[in-house]
């Protein structure tokens, strides 16, 4: 059986040493998702043989082995680098507007409610704007696609959305459901066996529990055939 590590770990910013809250920790074997506290910190036990990727939003991803960890009691600092930056820029102004005079019985769209957070939300259009509004709103449309604080914002949301569709496959894809369907016992093959699903698996929030049991079998008699094929060295 595999021996397991604690691992401590504090998360920091590279650029002012501040500690960064809610930056996300993944396990390689269990595909797990866990997060920091407000101090950046982080504790959990692994199986020696896994790997940890470390990330936050805006940040450049780091993979650490659960290996490090062995023996060092306090733990470790985690310093990640920054993906943007905040730079001096020059954005065209979006609060004006070109009032067209349309007849009565012609009326654009009202702009529904924005249910993204309030740090995120656009300053111009709740979602991609359409074609039509270069003619009606030409500065805010303008605006949307040249302001980089407007395109670090829809980086931020896509971010988002990936976190969340992963929370979802995590509720019928994990290394419990893997070791049930496919029978193995914990060990090397099952760790082994979790590391080629995680390769060969590819899933998305629209999948079902049983498909992806259905899946995970036939991986695994290929998994297997795989292991009876003679070495060549």
């Amino acid at each position: 059986m595999d021996s397991t590590v604690w691992v401590k770990l504090i998360v920091k910013d590279k650029t002012d040493d501040r500690f960064i809250e809610n930056a996300q920790v993944i396990s390689y074997e269990t595909m797990h998702i866990y997060a920091t506290d407000s101090l950046g910190s982080f504790r959990n036990v692994f199986n020696a043989t896994d790997s940890l990727k470390v990330f936050g939003l805006g940040y450049e991803a780091v993979v650490i082995k659960v290996k490090q960890f062995e023996n060092i009691e306090d733990g470790l600092t985690l310093e990640l680098a920054r993906r943007t930056y905040m730079i001096r820029s020059v954005d065209v102004p979006a609060k004006q507007e070109l009032h067209l005079h349309l007849p009565s019985d012609i009326k654009l769209a009202e702009k529904k409610d924005d249910d993204k957070p309030i740090a995120l939300r656009s300053g111009n259009f709740s979602s991609k704007p359409p074609v039509l509004a270069a003619v009606f709103n030409p500065l805010s449309f303008i605006h949307y696609y040249t302001s980089k604080q407007e395109k670090r914002k829809r980086n931020a949301i896509k971010e988002l959305a990936k976190d969340a569709e992963q929370q979802k496959i995590n509720v019928f894809y994990n290394r419990d459901i893997i070791k049930e369907v496919s029978g193995y016992e914990e060990g090397k093959k099952l760790n082994d066996f979790i590391v080629y699903c995680n390769v060969n698996l590819h899933l998305n929030s629209r999948d079902n529990a049983l498909l992806v049991k259905e899946r995970i079998l036939k991986l695994k008699e290929k998994f297997e055939a795989q292991e009876q094929q003679p070495i060549i060295e």
